[in-house]
């Protein structure tokens, strides 16, 4: 009975943490130099997680040449020809198409700040893409906290200076459904059966 009932607490306690969204926080600045950030937020910023950074590693001595060794070829290396029975199953890239397309609706837009200065090698072309931006950047500042200002630079060189700030939401719940209609669609089951029936003709 014990069982039972931790069990129970566990995929309750589990199916919570799904729940909990997860804030994605993308920064970039060029006035400057240019700086990249993206930054994940979960339990409302308690929980934080900087990602995209590169650290320097330490040089390594170099090594005197060795021969190199034979090494032995891995038995568990999915043939090419399988690998083309999968892109040619029935159906697949449609259902591949419709798990996109399901996991970019769950992604809630909460903030979206652009503040730029652009300018082309051509003062004509920025000109002419600006006549585009133009009539757009006041419809994009209609939707909810959203705030687009790009200003023109006319001068015979480019130009990018500026600072963009985004932040979107997501709560992990939201992707069990377009994963398993995925997982259990009629193509996703083709693949599976070839998989499973190649590994089994290797065994052999």
């Amino acid at each position: 009975m014990w069982v039972v009932v931790i069990l129970a607490g566990l995929v309750v306690l589990f199916i919570l943490v799904l729940c909990v969204p997860i804030d994605t926080v993308l920064s970039l600045n060029t006035s400057d130099s240019p700086r990249f950030r993206i930054r994940l937020i979960w339990l409302f910023g308690i929980i934080g997680k900087d990602i995209g950074r590169k650290t320097k590693k330490p040089k390594k001595k170099a090594k005197p040449e060795e021969k190199p060794e034979k090494r032995p070829e891995k038995k568990g290396r999915v043939r090419f020809s399988t690998i083309l029975r999968v892109l040619r199953t029935k159906g697949l890239l449609r259902q591949i198409k419709v798990l996109v397309k399901g996991i970019l609706r769950q992604f809630k837009l909460r903030e979206l700040v652009v503040n730029l200065r652009l300018g082309l090698d051509d003062p004509a072309d920025t000109g002419l893409a600006f006549a585009f931006a133009g009539a757009t950047m006041p419809v994009i500042n209609l939707i909810p906290r959203c705030r687009i200002d790009i200003v023109p630079y006319f001068h015979d060189e480019f130009v990018f200076e500026g600072h963009l700030y985004s932040t979107v939401r997501l709560q992990p719940v939201s992707l069990v459904w377009p994963v398993c209609r995925f997982a259990f669609s009629l193509a996703a089951l083709r693949v599976v059966k070839i998989l499973v029936v190649d590994k089994w003709k290797r065994r052999k």
